[in-house]
């Protein structure tokens, strides 16, 4: 099970470490490129570091360089390195490989139910500046017009800090729509979509 909570979490959200500009936008790389096995994500990851692609992505580095960089980044913060270096490897690899592959595949189950159960709405992937920066995962047409956005979070998400849970929120308030939360389990079952269907239907 792939493991992204703890002080690793802590530190990576304070440095910046995984933030795209420094980093990867690896849920655009995915979308453009639609890797496979994690294996293959680790690879675009860093062939994207090296070379122009016509996705327009360009990375920062490896899941490597990026998982010393959190090693690196501990001695700032905490004024000793509390883990090794495998260690901050193995936790940006868990956070960029398998969790980003498994969150797309979860978005798309959604918007696949959603598009079923709801016909008078569209429920399409958020692209670019609303995925990247306003933190928005599903768009919401109704009749062609941008109504609302979705956010598919494990429902751990409720559990983490106050900041990452506000800073997700100030996120979603700049587009100026409504921002809905669908949250799923361990298992990858959604928590509340009969709740969720019901709200949209309200707009």
């Amino acid at each position: 099970m792939a493991y992204t909570g703890g002080p690793l979490n802590e530190l990576n959200g304070k440095m910046g470490i995984s933030a795209p500009y420094k980093s990867v936008p690896v849920m655009k790389l995915i979308r453009f490129h639609n890797p496979k096995s994690k294996e293959e994500l680790v690879e675009l990851i860093e062939w994207h570091s090296q070379n122009n692609c016509e996705c327009g992505t360009k990375s920062q580095g490896s899941v490597e360089s990026f998982g010393r960089n959190l090693f690196d980044s501990q001695l700032i913060y905490w004024g000793e390195k509390r883990f090794t270096l495998q260690e901050c490897i193995q936790w940006e690899y868990d956070l960029f490989v398998v969790q980003s592959l498994k969150g797309g595949i979860i978005e798309k189950k959604a918007i696949q139910i959603l598009n079923d159960s709801l016909s008078k709405y569209k429920f399409e992937e958020a692209e670019g500046y609303l995925d990247e920066e306003l933190r928005i995962d599903i768009i919401i047409k109704k009749n062609g017009l941008e109504i609302g956005g979705i956010q598919v979070k494990p429902r751990t998400f409720k559990l983490m800090r106050r900041e990452v849970i506000t800073f997700n929120t100030t996120a979603n308030q700049k587009w100026g729509r409504p921002v809905f939360y669908l949250y799923y389990d361990e298992n990858e079952v959604f928590l509340n979509i009969l709740e969720l269907e019901k709200e949209i239907e309200t707009y």
